[in-house]
């Protein structure tokens, strides 16, 4: 059952519960029989409303950090950075939980309360024939028990519909006949002392917080027999034969009477009823999650862990269906998947549960579009376009340049000045650039020129921040000394390599002027505003002043190890296992290293991986699901798997969370990422006609011997099913989604098929013959 989820006892703690979520709603669920436990998060949740954190003595500071980096003064320019380029107040703003619903189930009524100390034992003994379930394909999670010869049953669901969360209560005798009057309950919500109001309303119990952004979590009951009262911010709930439970959450980020919102929402779906809700919810939920399908076969006779790797392939597309589901508020205000999707118990939660854009949230998305589920990606697009003024700001403020940027971390409100005094993190100023190249990936895969015009504007000011922010600069060679051009090389200076260090004259340091992600970032950034502008037939002066800016990126460049070197300089590694891959950006998520156009560099970037590996490198989840996209992309399929078994092994919690250590989603979304490109990969070359190019199976394991993928994405917006057997491909299919033909370049290891793919009909597929007449 490579659909579900299936447990035989409660969960005991969080990193056990199963996740509900529908983008905006989200829930974590326990499922104990007596004392059920449901932690609550909307996405708007967050500490405090905006500010302007820009620091106004950076301007003015710039140059001589930038002179004292030229003179090899690296602590002194840290100093000065960490006085003048810090955000003031240092910390943006943090994701919070909601609280949570706790139910106290008791068949006999009585209940006690939860913190009273009365009944602290069991409210239900004689629990036998337990089962937690989360289906996959239905987004419904189940509990049900046997106690005292009845079968109890709680079915939950968050509607992507109704937007709502709801849960049923049902009892049956063991041979299946109705159980009446079995279901009693105690429902309350609780946020700690986190909260300002507590109470009912019209048949409903909430809490309510009413500063920073203040929000009203609601419940409402609707029963069939028994009797219902509700008083001091709990539903009870005696003798009934069945019984819906509806949630909702409002907050003033989307609207000004969130209490009245709640109420509104939750009479409205009481009305309605299970079945009909129930229905439009799989409906919903199906219409994304069936485009996808992954079947493997593995050479053990029960197929347990080929059947492990396609339950974790369709749990994290389940995942980010959950957590980044656009629709359920109008777009000026989505928000997309944070470090930790949807769902967060925490108040202050780790790195605040917010955006971290130095590899986080692109991971998030990296695959979106691959796994045909491109729509999941509005709400990033919303939130770049919330930072835009913010970074045009911190652009205009701090550094006295046009366009727009952003540092290493942002947050419901598009903070884009620097977070935290981080030297290695906090001073990086491309988050912005990296961000919206998620623009043009989409682009790419969808071939909507609607959506690119729409959306070229950020393309465009992203550029126009590094037109005015680079300098010139220079490189050294292997001895040291200074590489010359005939034009000097544009550097980003201040910088950092994400998060990473080195060696300076016995000392530990991480600001740089210019560094090689830095460089990958721009070459891609800037090559893909210019291909933009043509594409949308708007080549002008800026246009050519970005040409005139790539002709004078570095390129790539071998540290004296082999490896790709990381900095502009050929500085010694502080840390050599350490977690980012930053200075491989180029060979994923970027596409410009390549075994067949680039060999020397894809043999370096091979190095660079062995490097971190021997130093024990890929020690977090997300780190480990980047290895296995980087090993992917240099058809290496042993590797990639081996990678993906570490993410089982070692950075999987038990209800399939990846953890960093703790719990971080980009690590889920990253393997997911990975698997798909061990299967298919593609990219799009524009000169000197744009041709898509598709590798199939290029990293294919030899423990997935047979197996099927249909349903996911290439560039091009081409859509493919892959069939092989016995470790070789037995047939594809590609499907031109689109409305305009596009030249299209297939292989399958020294097999190699053209065509122009034309505009296809449901029904008409261009399909490879065999692969031995291939």
């Amino acid at each position: 059952m490579t659909d579900s989820l299936i447990f035989d006892s409660p969960a005991e703690r969080w990193e056990e519960a199963l996740p509900l979520g529908n983008g905006r709603l989200g829930a974590m669920i326990f499922g104990s029989p007596g004392r059920e436990k449901l932690q609550l998060n909307e996405d708007s949740i967050w500490s405090g409303a905006y500010r302007d954190r820009n620091n106004p003595a950076a301007k003015a500071a710039l140059p001589e950090i930038r002179r004292l980096l030229n003179e090899g003064r690296i602590s002194e320019a840290e100093e000065l950075c960490l006085e003048a380029l810090s955000g003031i107040p240092p910390a943006q703003r943090v994701y919070q939980t909601a609280g949570e619903l706790l139910i106290n189930f008791s068949p006999d009524g009585n209940f006690g309360h939860p913190f009273s100390g009365t009944r602290s034992g069991p409210l239900i003994s004689d629990v036998s024939n337990y089962r937690r379930e989360l289906d996959l394909s239905r987004a419904l999670h189940t509990v049900s028990f046997e106690s005292g010869g009845v079968v109890f049953k709680r079915e939950c669901f968050i509607s992507a519909v109704a937007d709502v969360l709801v849960l049923r209560f049902s009892a049956a005798g063991t041979d299946g006949n109705s159980a009446s009057g079995k279901i009693s309950f105690r429902a309350g919500l609780e946020r700690g002392v986190f909260y300002d109001r507590k109470g009912n309303v019209e048949g409903a119990a909430f809490i309510c917080r009413e500063e920073g952004i203040p929000f009203c979590t609601m419940i409402k009951v609707a029963q069939r027999g028994g009797t219902q009262e509700g008083k001091g911010g709990f539903i009870t709930v005696y003798n009934a034969d069945e019984a819906l439970l509806f949630l909702d959450i409002r907050t003033g980020f989307r609207v000004a009477d969130y209490e009245a919102a709640c109420l509104s929402n939750l009479n409205r779906s009481a009305k309605r009823g299970w079945e009909e809700l129930f229905r439009e919810h799989v409906e919903k939920h199906r219409t994304l999650y069936n485009r996808a399908e992954l079947v493997l076969k593995d050479r053990s006779d029960d197929n347990h862990a080929a059947d492990n790797t396609v339950r974790y392939f369709n749990f994290c597309r389940y995942l980010l269906i959950s957590c980044s589901q656009p629709g359920m508020v109008p777009k000026e205000t989505m928000l997309p998947a944070n470090l930790q999707g949807l769902w967060n118990p925490h108040m202050d939660p780790p790195w605040g549960c917010g955006y971290t854009i130095n590899i986080n949230t692109q991971m998030n998305y990296w695959p979106a579009c691959m796994c045909n589920l491109a729509e999941t990606e509005e709400p990033l697009f919303s939130l770049i376009e919330r930072m835009y003024p913010n970074g045009k700001k911190t652009a205009q403020t701090m550094y006295g340049c046009r366009g727009f940027t952003a540092h290493h971390n942002t947050d419901i409100w598009g903070d884009t000045a620097p977070r935290d005094y981080w030297l290695p993190g906090s001073y990086w100023v491309l988050g912005a650039a990296w961000l919206v190249l998620h623009i043009w990936e989409h682009y790419e895969y969808t071939q909507d020129s609607y959506f690119l015009k729409k959306y070229f504007y950020l393309l465009k000011e992203a550029c126009i921040f590094f037109v005015d922010f680079l300098i010139p600069g220079n490189r050294t060679n292997e001895e040291g000394e200074p590489s010359s051009p005939a034009e000097p090389y544009l550097v980003v200076s201040p910088s950092v390599s994400p998060e990473n260090s080195y060696k300076h004259n016995s000392e530990i340091a991480s600001l740089c002027a210019g560094c090689e992600m830095d460089n990958q970032i721009l070459r891609k950034l800037f090559g893909a505003a210019i291909c933009a502008a043509e594409i949308l037939g708007g080549n002008d002066t800026d246009t050519e002043q970005f040409r005139s800016i790539l002709s004078r990126l570095p390129e790539p460049a071998i540290h004296g190890s082999g490896a790709i070197r990381e900095w502009n300089e050929e500085y010694e590694e502080a840390e050599p296992g350490h977690r980012h891959f930053s200075h491989l950006f180029a060979l994923w998520p970027g596409d410009a290293i390549t075994l067949d156009e680039t060999p020397e560099l894809a043999a370096a970037a091979k190095k660079s991986i062995e490097r971190r590996l021997a130093a024990d490198g890929g020690h977090t989840g997300w780190s480990r699901a980047w290895l296995v996209n980087l090993s992917a992309r240099l058809t290496e399929g042993e590797a990639a798997l081996e990678h993906l078994k570490a993410i089982f092994r070692d950075f999987t919690l038990p209800n399939l969370f990846n953890t960093h250590p703790p719990f971080q989603i980009d690590g889920n979304f990253g393997a997911l990422a990975g698997i798909t490109q061990m299967l298919a990969q593609s990219r799009i070359r524009y000169k000197p006609e744009p041709k898509v190019i598709i590798d199939i199976l290029p990293a294919l394991p030899k423990e997935w011997p047979s197996g099927r993928v249909k349903g996911i994405r290439v560039k091009g917006n081409l859509e493919l099913e892959i069939v092989w057997e016995n470790g070789k491909l037995k047939y594809y299919t590609m499907k031109n989604m689109g409305n305009k033909e596009i030249p299209v370049t297939t292989r399958w290891r020294d097999n190699i098929h053209e065509c122009n793919a034309a505009p296809s009909s449901n029904s008409n597929y261009y399909t490879a013959t065999p692969i031995t007449s291939l």
